[in-house]
């Protein structure tokens, strides 16, 4: 598995109804706009990079993370809980194929962190519900409501900094977070050399 970031060259691997979304990037309720849509990644390109990162095995999707820079996202202005930290990204939404696979929303959600982190974001934001339905299955990331699953998020390390009615803002200060090399120097130095690894 590997992550991609979401980019001009990537974005095909959004489905359309992402693709053509603005539910985050207008300040009121509109309908699909494929100009609004393109403008916003364009911004945020520009500015920062990406616009949240993809999940991929071998060559099939299996899901995606959206986010961008608080002062990017012009509806988050204006939610319960809100408005985002100025210093702050904002973690908008998540989408995978198979909505209970959790273990896959985690090892995105570490991605987003680590290439946040490598371009010194000082924070990640996200909008949570307090209470969660008892029919909505255990995933990071409810749908139906636009929010994320307050459980997920608290494991993750994130903690509400502001509550609003159902609704909370939590938020992950970066600088908690420990960048980590995928491999060990001696698990490389095994590699190399071409040993077995022995059991300590």
């Amino acid at each position: 598995m590997r992550a991609l970031d979401l980019n001009a060259a990537t974005r095909d691997l959004l489905a359309p109804v992402c693709r053509a979304c603005t539910w985050w990037q207008a300040d009121a309720p509109r309908g699909p706009d494929d100009d609004l849509r393109a403008r916003w990644e364009q911004t945020v390109e520009s500015e920062a990079g990406m616009f949240g990162r993809a999940l991929i095995d071998g060559e099939a999707v299996l899901g995606w993370m959206q986010a961008a820079p608080a002062a990017l996202v012009p509806r988050a202005r204006l939610l319960p809980a809100g408005p985002p930290s100025p210093d702050a990204w904002l973690l908008t939404c998540a989408y995978f194929y198979d909505e209970e696979y959790l273990g896959g929303f985690q090892q995105l959600l570490l991605e987003i962190e680590a290439a946040l982190k490598h371009r010194r974001a000082a924070a990640l934001e996200a909008f949570v519900a307090r209470r969660v339905p008892a029919d909505a299955p255990f995933t990071g990331y409810l749908r139906r409501l636009n929010l994320f699953h307050p459980e997920v998020m608290e494991g993750s390390g994130f903690r509400p900094v502001r509550v609003c009615g159902d609704v909370a803002r939590y938020r992950l200060d970066l600088a908690t977070v420990v960048a980590a090399p995928r491999h060990s120097r001696a698990l490389e130095e095994v590699e190399r050399s071409g040993a077995a690894a022995l059991p300590v």
